[in-house]
């Protein structure tokens, strides 16, 4: 058998096998913003909106490798009565909670003329405020169908917020969110508790910290993702905000008390290179990892990256081998 026909036998039993698994999208050519990815079942679910268009649902795809993706599969459209209405679809994330999964997602509509959100600090536009709050759907598995917990968002519906997470403290689920800096002028990170079956904030929202809380520092506060250390005990958070001099950066606070309230510090930059609003996941070998979407810059080359991470007596870190 001469080489080239031995080279396009090899190729098509490879386009076969990538057929038959269905794996047959790279990593580097997907356009992705705000990945999140959920371990489980043995393959990583990635969870996908469409910012840049708008948008009208969620999707994911599946991998084994996080290099070859399934093509994406929709697992939650926005519920009729608000599709015609939503203007976009950001930052799906997916947890798993009492045997559920949980889909938290930031939609946005046009503002109200019977009750509009209005400005809530200095320098702002009210031609720059716009309904945009964090949903919660529900499914029994992490490939949906996601339905939706009530008929709004479960953020003050007359605040602007998005990127709400989940975290659970001794047993009692919390929502992490931000209260957007258009309406603020300078962005917050809030907390508040969830109702069991997170359908609802049974609590006043607390506010943890400011995007402007160091020099240099913008006004945004995005992409919350809470880590808890099993070495050193410590709960820290990553998040995303514009430095001087960098751009769009992922930054990392943490918990003077170990506790969700706080007190927060301040701990620096992790990744400074046009690249943000990250997740930490665990992958099948059990190592950490850290993904995100970069560049940030508004085009079509947004993709999917991820460093490995390890959790330390220090906290997290970047792995010795992680090329940043």
């Amino acid at each position: 058998m001469n080489k080239l026909i031995k080279s396009l036998l090899l190729a098509a039993i490879a386009s076969a096998n990538c057929f038959a698994a269905d794996y047959c999208c790279k990593r580097e050519d997907i356009r992705i913003r705000d990945p999140f990815i959920l371990t489980v079942n043995n393959k990583y679910y990635m969870y996908e909106s469409k910012p840049w268009d708008g948008g009208r649902g969620v999707s994911v795809r599946t991998s084994v490798d996080l290099e070859n993706w399934t093509e994406k599969k929709e697992v939650m459209s926005v519920p009729e009565k608000f599709r015609n209405d939503c203007k976009a679809v950001w930052a799906p994330e997916v947890h798993r909670y009492n045997n559920k999964y949980y889909l938290f997602t930031t939609l946005t509509f046009p503002q109200r003329k019977d009750n509009p959100i209005v400005a809530m600090g200095e320098n702002v536009h009210q031609r720059d405020l716009t309904v945009r709050g964090t949903w919660v759907f529900v499914a029994n598995s992490p490939e949906g169908p996601f339905k939706a917990l009530g008929d709004g968002p479960v953020t003050p519906p007359d605040w602007m917020c998005l990127d709400g997470t989940l975290y659970v403290e001794n047993g009692k689920p919390w929502i992490i969110f931000c209260h957007e800096w258009c309406q603020v002028g300078n962005g917050r990170m809030m907390i508040a508790p969830l109702s069991k079956d997170l359908s609802k904030i049974i609590g006043e929202p607390q506010e943890i910290f400011r995007a402007k809380s160091f020099p240099g520092a913008g006004n945004v506060t995005d992409g919350p993702f809470i880590f808890e250390s099993k070495v050193s005990g410590k709960l820290e958070m990553i998040y995303s905000n514009f430095i001087s001099g960098s751009g769009y950066a992922i930054l990392k606070y943490e918990s003077s008390t170990g506790k969700l309230a706080g007190p927060w510090i301040f701990k620096g930059p992790i990744y400074t290179k046009n690249g943000g609003h990250a997740m930490i996941f665990k992958k099948l070998n059990g190592e950490f990892a850290l993904t995100f979407h970069q560049p940030n810059s508004p085009s079509p080359m947004e993709r999917m990256h991820y460093f490995s991470v390890v959790d330390t007596t220090e906290g997290l870190k970047f792995a010795d081998n992680a090329d940043k």
